[in-house]
Parts: C-alpha cells; sequence; structure tokens
C-alpha cells in the first residue's frame, strides 16, 4: 500500500485533504493513482490511518480515512547533532539517522566545520533536511518524521543536549570508554544524544567544554572514521542497545 505523509492527519480524522505539492505530484503524476485507491497516511508523529482516496487532483488528494493505530515509541528517545560534512553528505546522515529511529537531528557548526552555513541560508537548509527525513521515513515505513533543528553552535547545542540526558562524544583521543560498555553503564536513561564532530574533529577547547559538562567520550575503535560512518554507527549501536533492552524487559 503507497504511503503519504500529512500533517493534518488527527485521530479525529474522517475525511482527510493532502495538499502538500509533492505528495499531490507523487500519487496523481507518478503513481497515477485514482479514486477508490488505497492509501495509508502518517503524520510524522506516530499517527497511522488506512484509507481510500475519495478525490483527487492536481492540488488536492481527499482520503476517507477506515482505520487509525499508532506507532509505539523506541526507547531511549534519540537526538542526533552531528558537524556537516562536504559534498551533500549530510543528507545522507539525515536518510540514515532517519531509517534508524533518531528522533531529533541538529546540523552542528563546530570549530573545525568542513560547511559553514549562513545565516541566510540556514531556513533553506533546514526546510531541504527536513524534507529528506519525510522522504526516508516514508521509504523505510516509519510513522515519525526527525525534527530538525537549524544549523547550531557546538556551544548552544551541548547546553541543550545536557538538559535532556546523557550525551556521548565520540573521541579519538583521551580516556575513552569502547561505546558498547559505555552504553551498558547507562541506567536506561530515557533520553540519549550523540556529539559528531567534523572531519577535522572537534577542537581542544570544545572537548574540554564536553567533558567538563560531563559527556562520556567513547571509543568507535581503532581507525579514523568520515563524519557519516561515524554517525551511522554511533546511531545504530545506541539504538539497538535500547531495543535489546527493551525486549529482554
Amino acid at each position: 500500500m503507497h504511503r503519504f505523509y500529512t500533517p493534518q492527519l488527527t485521530p479525529e480524522a474522517q475525511d482527510v485533504r493532502i495538499d502538500e505539492g509533492s505528495e499531490v505530484h507523487h500519487a496523481r503524476d507518478v503513481l497515477r493513482l485514482g479514486q477508490g485507491a488505497a492509501v495509508e497516511l502518517f503524520d510524522g508523529r506516530g499517527l497511522l490511518a488506512a484509507g481510500k482516496i475519495t478525490q483527487i487532483s492536481a492540488v488536492e488528494i481527499r482520503v476517507k480515512v477506515e482505520a487509525l493505530r499508532r506507532e509505539p515509541a523506541r526507547h531511549p528517545r534519540l537526538t542526533l547533532a552531528c558537524a556537516i560534512p562536504k559534498k551533500g553528505k549530510f543528507e545522507t546522515i539525515v536518510e540514515k539517522a532517519t531509517e534508524l529511529g533518531v528522533d531529533e537531528i541538529i546540523p552542528l557548526q563546530t570549530k573545525n566545520s568542513d560547511v559553514v552555513i549562513k545565516p541566510e541560508k540556514a531556513a533553506h537548509k533546514q526546510q531541504r533536511f527536513a524534507q529528506v527525513a519525510v522522504n526516508a521515513a516514508k521509504q523505510c515505513r516509519r510513522a515519525t518524521v526527525p525534527l530538525i533543528r537549524p544549523p547550531t553552535a557546538f556551544s548552544e547545542a551541548l547546553e541543550m543536549l545536557l538538559q535532556q540526558g546523557p550525551v556521548l562524544i565520540p573521541s579519538l583521543t583521551g580516556d575513552c570508554r569502547p561505546l558498547l560498555t559505555a552504553l551498558t553503564g547507562l541506567q536506561d536513561p530515557p533520553q540519549v544524544s550523540i556529539l559528531i564532530g567534523p572531519e577535522g574533529d572537534f577542537s581542544v577547547d570544545e572537548y574540554e567544554q564536553a567533558h567538563r559538562s560531563g559527556c562520556l567520550a567513547v571509543t568507535l575503535g581503532p581507525t579514523v572514521l568520515k563524519v557519516e560512518t561515524a554517525a551511522i554507527t554511533t546511531v545504530a549501536a545506541v539504538r539497538f542497545s535500547g531495543d535489546v533492552k527493551d525486549s529482554s524487559g
């Protein structure tokens, strides 16, 4: 069954209007769906609806809702704050993080960042990353879409993350614990955050600030990983660790 994103879906909805241009185009012009076609809708916040198209035009789709359900949340809630690498690779990070169940993504601006987003372009980039997340959620059949924050300075992001729970920071130097060891030692927190630095790594000052604040320095092994590899590896480990704990009761 084809799935479509619409924030207009609500628990009380019986007839849903989809007017997001990309969704209408995909249904009408790419898939060539018509009246009576069975579809699935999701609101990006965990709500799913099965229904049938009652009207379709160049500007909107009408869907009669036949059944509703809510996707259970995964534990812990997971935030990824990641420096933006070159060559559009941050979109890959957003895509894979969405597939792996990240709940919030922060494009991180650090001292050694390879890509610095100018203020006048920040809103456009945020919107673009958000669309990548929606598309990835559709592809992997996830009912929630990660919240995409605007590009955020390291100090501001760190302060925000520390208010939510433990923060993991993969590091190449210093006193680091293996990632899985650190995860085993966490006392089932409701929220975990991850800080991933740029290709040139976090600066000495940024590492010191993170360590003074109580971030958990972890190692991902003896090799130097690219930004996207480090991000995906850490996210996968945290997410699967949480799934194992949930399944074991």
